[in-house]
């Protein structure tokens, strides 16, 4: 993946594989890469106002709740060096992540994904399939020198 230094060259990236500036009618709303970069931005600089504005402009229909669940997520965003992460992973036994961005991306957003103690993890991971929605094992995770991005609401 390439690098970027703002938001507009991380859309221009993305739009360079997914196209969703040209076709944004192939992307809906939980799965539109323009929006998840967006609203990942948002939510690390806690910029509600430019989260709107995209919404208002692209989504106008779903902007009350969004930002009605942006207000929400955005409390639990925290960013972890290695030994803060490694402590959560560990103390919460999380088995799965999920990145709303590309998990390469030094700004991309991790949750939890609910795993059952009786499945394997693996089952679970979409990793490098695309550059949004990835899913990853923590060990995948841990490998990366950035501080790391967590959404630590519980599951």
């Amino acid at each position: 993946m390439e690098e970027y230094n703002s938001l507009e060259s991380r859309i221009s990236l993305y739009d360079k594989y997914y196209g969703f500036i040209e076709n944004p009618d192939d992307f809906n709303f939980e799965y539109n890469p323009h929006r998840l970069i967006v609203k990942n931005y948002a939510l690390r600089t806690k910029d509600r106002n430019s989260y709107y504005k995209y919404l208002d402009e692209y989504f106008s229909h779903f902007t009350k709740i969004e930002l009605n669940n942006f207000d929400y997520e955005v409390r639990y965003i925290r960013q972890f060096d290695h030994a803060e992460l490694l402590a959560w992973l560990s103390t919460n036994n999380v088995k799965v992540l999920e990145s709303d961005i590309s998990f390469e991306d030094p700004d991309a957003i991790f949750k939890m994904i609910s795993v059952s103690n009786s499945e394997s993890p693996t089952l679970y991971t979409l990793e490098g399939e695309d550059y949004i929605l990835n899913r990853i094992l923590p060990r995948d995770l841990i490998k990366s020198p950035n501080k790391t991005w967590i959404n630590i609401k519980k599951i």
